[in-house]
């Protein structure tokens, strides 16, 4: 295949892709520990993450035909930068401000994904769910330690949590001269997107189905990472693992397992990793909503389980959907993750956030454990996708 870009120039442009992903995600992950840092109430939360997510990141479906259409670069910058949003929360104590940065972080994480995922699916197109699952790694140790790193520097330098936007404008300037290299077997038709694609990829059963999967993962997912802290602290544990603890041991084992998730679903198939770990963060969850408070080793290995489990799926179906449409990459990957995203983070910190309220004792874990009735739907839709295998060629490669 001496037709491929040469491996260095593939390796440097992930690698930048992969700092931008982490840096976006930190600031993406501060708002659930800052809530309860600032004490506003579940439902206020939920109805400002629910707001700011169903317009930040349904903005994806706009950014990925304006990727398609040659603006990647500049789409790609625009989101690394206006996503530190989240960095100057400490600074205002009104919900009006609150809602107003989230919902500039979440436009930048509108606009950053769809531009950086398309760009990551055409680096090499044989080896798209390796490469995305080392992207979307980033993303998810940037969230593993962004609650860390925000209280780290609450704590040591008060009043200076802006520092935390430092490198996101140090990487919009390197991005800004880099010239990201791209495959010259990726046949992208950019000219010819339209918003009647999204319509038209509801309409292909598989799709609906590979769709259906990655909302009710992702509104799982969503849903604990957003109430986790309170969950935690009326299972009664320690303020370490109520404020950035748990929360690290459940991204840090979807972070782990990304790698060996993806060279496991190009080597078998997308749908038989999706089920297994469905099934097994099925078992972690409940372990933890029932369990939850007879020890310390067990919610941190639970939650650890739980997060390897759940943070795979994503990135693999997106994968699976760039293999399924290969002449759009953005704009499936702004369906598969704009879309699931405006949806999940509503129905998820929204949904839990609201459910809570119906409760006085142990509210939190008790809307947590409705919010696992998408298991069931999450089962079914990944049982209805294709058996998608490797083609020959691309084994060989």
């Amino acid at each position: 295949m001496s037709s491929l870009i040469k491996k260095p120039s593939i390796w440097v442009a992930l690698l930048l892709l992969w700092a931008g992903h982490f840096l976006v995600d930190v600031m993406f992950g501060i708002w659930p520990v800052f809530k309860s840092m600032a004490k506003v109430d579940l439902a206020t939360a939920g109805i400002i993450v629910a707001g700011g997510s169903f317009v930040g990141e349904g903005s994806q479906l706009f950014f990925g035909i304006f990727s398609d259409r040659g603006y990647r670069k500049q789409i790609l910058i625009f989101g690394v930068l206006i996503a530190t949003s989240a960095a100057f929360l400490i600074y205002f104590s009104h919900y009006g401000a609150f809602f107003g940065l989230y919902l500039l972080t979440c436009i930048g994480s509108g606009a950053f994904h769809p531009s950086a995922a398309g760009l990551v699916n055409s680096l090499n197109p044989y080896r798209r769910g390796l490469f995305m699952t080392i992207f979307a790694s980033g993303g998810s140790l940037g969230l593993a330690f962004s609650q860390i790193l925000f209280i780290h520097m609450n704590d040591s330098f008060p009043g200076h949590s802006y520092w935390l936007a430092l490198p996101a404008l140090v990487l919009g300037f390197v991005l800004l001269f880099y010239h990201f290299p791209i495959s010259p077997i990726t046949n992208e038709t950019s000219h010819q997107v339209k918003m009647s694609d999204f319509i038209t990829f509801f309409k292909r059963s598989d799709l609906r189905s590979l769709y259906i999967s990655l909302v009710t993962n992702q509104i799982l997912l969503w849903g604990t990472i957003f109430i986790l802290p309170d969950v935690l602290k009326t299972h009664g544990h320690t303020d370490w693992i109520c404020m950035g603890g748990g929360h690290l041991c459940l991204i840090l084992g979807g972070t782990i397992m990304m790698i060996p998730a993806g060279y496991l679903a190009d080597k078998f198939s997308a749908r038989s990793v999706m089920y297994y770990a469905t099934g097994l963060a099925g078992i972690a969850f409940y372990i933890i909503i029932f369990l939850g408070n007879y020890s310390q080793n067990l919610i941190l290995t639970s939650l650890f389980i739980l997060g390897a489990s759940l943070s795979i799926v994503h990135p693999i179906g997106v994968s699976l959907g760039a293999r399924l449409v290969p002449d759009k990459p953005s704009t499936i990957s702004a369906f598969l993750m704009g879309m699931v995203w405006c949806v999940s983070e509503v129905v998820g910190p929204g949904g839990v956030g609201w459910m809570s309220t119906f409760f006085t004792d142990s509210a939190p874990v008790k809307a947590l454990a409705i919010l696992g009735s998408c298991f069931f739907i999450n089962i079914y839709s990944v049982f209805s996708l294709p058996n998608t295998k490797r083609s020959i060629a691309e084994k060989t490669y």
